[in-house]
């Protein structure tokens, strides 16, 4: 069958039959908070048709966007091979289907199976390379390019020009204030780039949005697929 997520779809038939008992469909609504920092990670969860947004949460409660997961991987791969606790917030971006399956599951099978501890490793590191090239992205440039980079993931993602997206949450993956959320997609709308309205996003132009980018969502997108790409 296919899972809809491309963990689980590289998986062998074998490391599937050892999963396979363990893993639930769970439905995730928008700005679920399923770990904070600090806390003990119980389940692994990968991504079928929504977004996980893992956040870094300040001592004044500022909060900045480290990196999103859609289904090219998951949320606790690494934690089942190493320690469980998080370090971050992880919330629902984008609300839908998820598989679940309990942490201490997914590291009892990876303990025999080799090839599953390198599946495990290499879509972990494919979410490293986006959050290693969304730190310089946000040290580096300004936030009308990294919002346009983030909507151009985000499309690619759901594969829709509709995007369920909060001013809130645009505020916190830029780490700006909403009014400058407001400025930033007013002027896009304005060149007709986007069409902003109260929850939602519609990418009207998507090539006018790549220009718009910075060299990041490139740079994204070919490491992630290099990192995933299948062993000759």
């Amino acid at each position: 069958m296919a899972w809809d997520n491309h963990f689980l779809d590289s998986l062998a038939e074998a490391e599937i039959a050892v999963l396979r008992p363990h893993l639930a469909e769970a439905r995730l609504s928008r700005n679920d908070v399923l770990e904070e920092a600090g806390q003990t990670v119980a389940d692994v969860y990968l991504p079928i048709d929504c977004i996980l947004s893992i956040v870094t949460v300040m001592r004044d409660g500022s909060q900045v966007e480290s990196r999103t997961i859609g289904r090219e991987s998951g949320y606790g791969l690494l934690h089942a091979l190493g320690s469980p606790v998080s370090y971050e917030r992880m919330i629902v971006q984008v609300g839908g289907r998820a598989w679940r399956i309990p942490l201490e599951r997914l590291r009892d099978a990876a303990r025999s199976r080799p090839e599953l501890v390198r599946c495990i490793v290499q879509h972990a590191q494919a979410t490293i390379v986006q959050s290693a090239q969304s730190t310089a992205c946000n040290s580096l440039h300004a936030a009308e390019q990294r919002l346009a980079r983030w909507l151009l993931m985000t499309q690619d993602r759901l594969e829709s020009d509709l995007l369920p997206l909060t001013q809130e949450h645009m505020s916190i993956m830029l780490g700006v204030q909403r009014t400058t959320v407001t400025a930033i997609a007013s002027e896009l709308q304005a060149r007709g780039l986007i069409s902003y309205t109260r929850g939602k996003v519609t990418v009207c132009d998507r090539p006018g949005l790549e220009r718009t980018s910075c060299e990041c969502y490139a740079a994204i997108r070919n490491g992630v697929e290099a990192m995933l790409k299948p062993r000759s």
